[in-house]
């Protein structure tokens, strides 16, 4: 479990990358610094011998001679030798040669006896005398140590009368440098320990919305999608999580909306059934009657003949409502398109319903622009449209209530609306109604109609027609339902002022 944790990868990754960063620019800082801690003290010592021998040469006075000589040695904490032409040495520091201090006789005297060449084998003293400095590190035989020597020749009147001779011990020197390194390698492990607690806050902060991520997952793999992330940064984790709690938001809705549409579903079948068996039974007792002769009188029989007529004009309405509904959701509609004025079309689908409406009691006003509005359509479905809107709002008005259809165009579209003073529809209903086999009135009778499938069917044929349909509806105000159809080109818009 810990070694799958993303914390710990994630940790061990960022110190590994940390380490291998820090080692590579350690060692390297180290390398640099050795060679240019090198480069600068032979600097240092070749720049202070020079000046020296350039003062060697300018002064022979054996006492200002002697304490340049000793200041230089000093300064430099190391060995300062002076020889002559020949190579003899004629002048040693006092820094514990063992040497008496001072000078034996001038730079063209004897010297002490000791040459520089038995002294000092690694110098080369024809390149001396030939004007060139001279730089060796190696071991020194005098003092059994390796050393830097300088070499710098002394010129009197352009000419080399002899060299100043340094010799700096290299132990000094490495412990000066073996220090500088020391604090290299203490900056890296300061820098490591500091770099591996922050990467691990790091991960931790980085894991912690993970694994809330986690356990909102794992509760929607069991069905519950009501969890949030309570995350406020603003981060790729932040989207993420947002995302999810999005997701689970979403879902959440679907699955109550499909369990609404699944009871939905379930009443739909209870309410077919009960819609099929009882025309049927109607039909099969009235018919039993006629045949059995059990009604005498002819006025008996016409309503008996009536009634059946109208239970299968019923049973009719469903089947071609199923069919109809079955055809625009697999595409097998073909619309007879025509230009229609759909002025002249309203007028003449409503007057077939007038019938309803004044034994229902409910007023049916018509408002129609002053010119035709004529619209690519197929006249057939558009006006089955109206019918099922205008019956839906007639179910849904009491009597001595009222309804208006109005036909608008504007911004070549036109518009219609359907408007009832009904109850309106609830609001957590107005999203379901566009499904098939909903019904807002779960409790009506046979005698108020309607299988669930119009307004489905309604809005199907204004889709395919390239129009839109929306409802606008308040509790105790009545319902709008407003569709919109493509003008046909060329037809100038003219409103209906009331």
């Amino acid at each position: 479990m810990i070694k799958d944790s993303i914390v710990i990868k994630l940790w061990l990754a960022t110190s590994l990358l940390v380490l291998l960063t820090l080692g590579l620019a350690t060692v390297t800082q180290v390398w640099l610094l050795k060679n240019t801690y090198y480069r600068q003290q032979v600097k240092t010592i070749l720049d202070g011998t020079t000046e020296v021998a350039n003062s060697v040469g300018q002064d022979n006075t054996p006492e200002v001679i002697t304490d340049r000589l000793e200041g230089l040695a000093n300064g430099l904490r190391a060995r300062v030798f002076l020889v002559n032409e020949s190579g003899q040495i004629i002048y040693a520091s006092s820094e514990g040669t063992g040497w008496p201090r001072g000078m034996m006789h001038g730079m063209g005297g004897p010297g002490y006896g000791f040459g520089a060449r038995s002294m000092f084998g690694q110098v080369d003293m024809e390149q001396i005398l030939a004007g060139k400095s001279v730089i060796t590190q190696g071991h020194h035989p005098m003092f059994d140590m390796d050393m830097i020597t300088v070499a710098v020749p002394v010129r009197q009147n352009k000419k080399v009368v002899g060299a100043v001779l340094v010799s700096a011990a290299l132990q000094s020197i490495d412990a000066n440098l073996r220090a500088l390194q020391g604090v290299s390698v203490y900056s890296l492990l300061g820098g490591l320990l500091l770099a591996t607690g922050l990467s691990w806050l790091l991960s931790r902060s980085i894991s912690r919305p993970l694994l809330k991520m986690n356990k909102v997952a794992r509760a929607m793999a069991q069905g519950d999608y009501t969890n949030r992330i309570d995350m406020t940064r603003h981060d790729e984790i932040g989207m993420l999580a947002q995302s999810l709690n999005t997701l689970s938001k979403e879902l959440n809705d679907k699955i109550n909306l499909l369990r609404q549409i699944d009871e939905t579903r379930r009443d739909f079948v209870a309410s077919v059934s009960h819609e099929l068996r009882t025309p049927l039974t109607i039909i099969q007792g009235y018919t039993e009657a006629l045949l059995d002769e059990v009604v005498e009188t002819p006025e008996k029989k016409e309503e008996y003949l009536h009634s059946i007529l109208e239970e299968t004009l019923r049973l009719r309405r469903l089947v071609n409502d199923l069919l109809d509904l079955r055809q625009i959701e697999t595409g097998q509609v073909k619309l007879n398109k025509q230009a229609v004025d759909l002025a002249d079309l309203f007028s003449a689908v409503l007057q077939k319903m007038e019938g309803l409406f004044r034994e229902k009691q409910v007023d049916l006003k018509l408002a129609l622009p002053e010119k035709p509005v004529v619209a690519e359509v197929d006249p057939d479905r558009i006006g089955q449209v109206l019918i099922n809107l205008v019956d839906n709002a007639l179910r849904a008005t009491p009597g001595g209530g009222r309804i208006l259809v109005k036909l608008m165009v504007s911004d070549n579209e036109i518009t219609v609306k359907v408007t009832d003073s009904g109850p309106g529809i609830p609001k957590e209903e107005q999203k379901l109604i566009w499904h098939k086999f909903y019904k807002i009135d779960k409790s009506r009778s046979r005698s108020g109609g309607g299988t669930g499938l119009g307004l489905a069917i309604v809005k199907q044929l204004v889709e395919i027609h390239g129009g839109r349909i929306t409802l606008d509806s308040q509790p105790g105000q009545g319902t709008t339902f407003s569709f919109t159809l493509p003008m046909q080109p060329g037809a100038a818009p003219k409103y209906h002022q009331e």
